[in-house]
């Protein structure tokens, strides 16, 4: 039992001690441009050039390890990566498993929105217009002023024939007084003679003002119900659409702390842009210089960013605790000493990020 013991010792000290005394350090990184960018196993960007710089000041030798963003926060975790290079935001959840270097660039998330165009605009109207709520209310009307005809129709069938007469076509004269009458128009081809039929006109005149009113508001929020959905004005209308993020980022925790319910969560850059294209999501939110980035190729040219900043990011190198302290604070300071240069700021200037 204790051979069993002092064997499995050696062999946890071993794994241990391959981590900590690693020659080489692993350094992962993921697409995210313009700060990390891969053109022919070639990375380069913002990121990469401050890391190359603390490293070659501090004599580090390193490896580049390309891997997707939950395989970097998993491989700082459990040691099969030193550092990661990406821009990573500092967050209360993500310093529970991992350090982070000092700040170098300090960032904010916004929102990604299709700018429809005039006839996309037209057909929302329309559609609106000719929508279900429209005609329920269009037909809860026809009713109401059917009912008011018929009583009208009903009191003057026999007094006043010339002008109600009966049966069909009495109906359909009492149903065309009630309309004439509600919107005012006054063409007084028909007027009641009779007592009943001018109290009935009374009632009618003074339920019309009501009734009216009521269904120029129905109408106009009929017409209009398209448009507030799409608001993109306030965060309060955002809420209410789906928005599509980028999984286990620091915009996905922002939006679940401040209550955006429908949320779809994405792994790569590309396909959140191509769904909000699509219309698959009625917007999308994430780090703004790199949706900025990205739509500035031209791709996209019908996507537009809202003027929105969703809290402050600070990015930084992610570093395993695994690594000594006295190395992580070597890189830490040093690579806040060259983003205090103005060679870091000259770069980021380039860049348009500054």
């Amino acid at each position: 039992m204790r051979l069993k013991f002092f064997i499995f010792f050696l062999i946890f000290f071993a794994q241990i001690s391959s981590i900590t005394a690693r020659d080489t350090l692993l350094i992962g990184y993921k697409e995210s441009p313009p700060f990390v960018e891969c053109i022919d196993g070639q990375v380069f960007g913002p990121g990469i050039w401050l890391w190359e710089r603390t490293a070659e000041r501090e004599q580090i030798p390193y490896k580049y390890v390309r891997r997707p963003l939950d395989s970097l926060l998993i491989g700082l975790e459990t040691g099969s990566l030193d550092l990661v290079v990406s821009p990573l935001s500092i967050n209360a959840k993500r310093a529970e498993n991992i350090d982070f270097s000092f700040p170098y660039y300090v960032s904010y998330s916004s929102f990604v929105v299709k700018q429809k165009s005039s006839w996309g605009k037209a057909k929302s109207f329309i559609a609106a217009f000719f929508s279900l709520n429209f005609f329920k209310v269009l037909l809860a009307l026809s009713v109401v002023i059917l009912l008011f005809g018929l009583l009208e129709w009903f009191f003057e069938r026999k007094a006043n024939q010339q002008e109600f007469g009966g049966g069909i076509k009495g109906i359909w004269q009492g149903f065309w007084w009630s309309a004439v009458t509600m919107t005012t128009v006054g063409y007084g081809d028909k007027s009641p003679k009779t007592v009943g039929g001018r109290i009935v006109a009374l009632i009618w005149m003074f339920t019309a003002i009501i009734i009216i009113s009521g269904f120029t508001a129905s109408i106009t929020s009929s017409l209009t119900v398209n448009t507030i959905g799409s608001d993109h004005s306030s965060l309060d209308n955002l809420k209410k659409e789906k928005i599509g993020t980028i999984d286990n980022s620091s915009t996905e925790l922002w939006l679940k702390d401040n209550r955006f319910q429908h949320l779809k969560t994405f792994d790569q850059i590309d396909l959140m842009l191509q769904s909000v294209q699509e219309e698959h999501v009625e917007a999308i939110a994430y780090d703004f210089p790199i949706l900025k980035d990205q739509l500035n190729e031209g791709k996209y040219p019908n996507l537009v960013t809202l003027n929105f900043h969703l809290g402050k990011q600070f990015y930084a190198f992610g570093m395993g605790r695994h690594l000594g302290d006295s190395l992580k604070r070597r890189i830490s300071n040093t690579s806040l000493d060259i983003s205090e240069s103005p060679e870091w700021k000259l770069l980021l200037t380039r860049e348009n990020l500054d």
